[in-house]
């Protein structure tokens, strides 16, 4: 799996929540250079996850099939 699946899966582990997520997981399937996850945590600490070229593709198919 990808490093940043693997850091997007345990934080949503601990109880964070994705707040945004760029270019929307819904938009076009055309080839997505970067992804940026906003994730938010309960003690109000916000993460950014950020996945280049082939990572991006898998990071948006994950999110988009597994949660």
């Amino acid at each position: 799996m990808n490093e940043s699946i693997l850091k997007l899966q345990g934080l949503l582990d601990r109880g964070c929540r994705i707040e945004k997520i760029y270019p929307s997981v819904t938009a076009s399937d055309a080839e997505i250079n970067i992804v940026t996850v906003e994730v938010k945590c309960s003690d109000g600490q916000i993460h950014k996850i950020r996945a280049y070229r082939e990572e991006a593709n898998d990071l948006r198919e994950f999110i988009r099939t597994e949660l």
